[in-house]
Formats: structure tokens, sequence, C-alpha cells
């Protein structure tokens, strides 16, 4: 069944692209927690999720003009906020992704810890993973990318994107069960 835009949505995406200053703010604040959100999970902190978010909405409402109908605006501009933080990454990287830690090792899954850790502090301890393994943890297991796509995306090798993927959750893990467990 094809998706069927809310005439709300298209009033505003027309009256942006008329200039009008109203519903262009109306537009931002319409999404903007939800793309902070997004851009606070790639981002290293929160001055750079603001960065990302401020260069997001730029390219929202230079490639407005494109938008199709056909696809829910919140997925558009969704697209539109992880392929900034992809392309930041990429410009900050410029080479293949370091190996800035060694692998977790003896890491232990004493009771679920998972049950007392907030989103608040999961996502402070996705920011203090190193970009490279933040980058390919969002891309694969929140935004649901797979190897090949992520290698394409990054220019990295799809080896590259896996040990980085295991990486970053052995440090993740790591992080957890010095926080919640008194294991170290």
């Amino acid at each position: 069944m094809p998706y069927e835009p809310h005439p709300d949505e298209i009033g505003l995406v027309r009256e942006c692209l008329q200039g009008n200053a109203l519903y262009q703010k109306k537009l931002f604040e319409k999404f903007y927690g939800k793309m902070l959100g997004i851009c606070q999970r790639y981002a290293k902190d929160a001055d750079e999720a603001q960065d990302i978010l401020q260069d997001g909405y730029i390219k929202v409402f230079q490639k407005l003009e494109g938008f199709d109908f056909n696809c829910p605006l919140e997925a558009w501009i969704r697209k539109i906020m992880i392929n900034t933080a992809i392309d930041r990454f990429r410009t900050a990287a410029r080479q293949p992704i370091p190996i800035e830690i060694e692998t977790a090792h003896g890491v232990t899954e004493e009771g679920n810890v998972l049950n007392d850790i907030s989103l608040r502090d999961l996502l402070t301890m996705i920011q203090k993973l190193p970009a490279g393994y933040r980058m390919i943890f969002n891309m694969h297991v929140i935004e649901g990318f797979n190897h090949r796509e992520i290698s394409e995306e990054l220019h990295i090798t799809e080896g590259t994107s896996k040990s980085q993927l295991a990486k970053a959750k052995a440090l993740l893990q790591k992080m957890i069960n010095r926080e919640y467990t008194n294991n170290e």
C-alpha cells in the first residue's frame, strides 16, 4: 500500500519551499528532538551533535525541493541526518579507522545489568566509543545497515566493519560491566 502523506505535511513542505520562515521554523521544531537524538548517537559529545544537526537541517532545506511525497517526511529527514553524520566522519577520518583499544577480554555476564542502564547512560557510553567504533555500531545496530552497506558508505572493507563492530560491542560491554558491576 503506497504511503499517503498527511495534508499538514504537504502544506508544511510547500510553505517551506515558498520561503515562509514561520513554516521553516515549524518543520525544524517538529523533528528537532528525534533528529537530535540521532545526531547524539553518532557524535562524541553534545557540541558535535548540535553541529551535525545544524548541518543536517541546512541540507534538508537545500534539498527540500526534491522531496518525494511517497515517503514520510520524518524518514527522509532522518536519512539526511544519518548521511550528514557519515559525511562528517569520512571527512574527519580520511584514513583507515585506527585501532585505539585492545579487545576486551574476560568480560562476564553476571546478572542482567541491562535492566539497570538508563538510556542516557547508554548514550553516554556510546559517545565514549572511538569514532570508528561509534559510527559502525550506530550504522549496524541502530540503523540496520549490513556490513556491505557500511563498507560502501565508509570506504572500508566488510572485514574491517565486522571487526570494528565486534570491538565496539566488547568495549561497550566492558564499560557496562565497569559501571554496573564491580568486576574490575
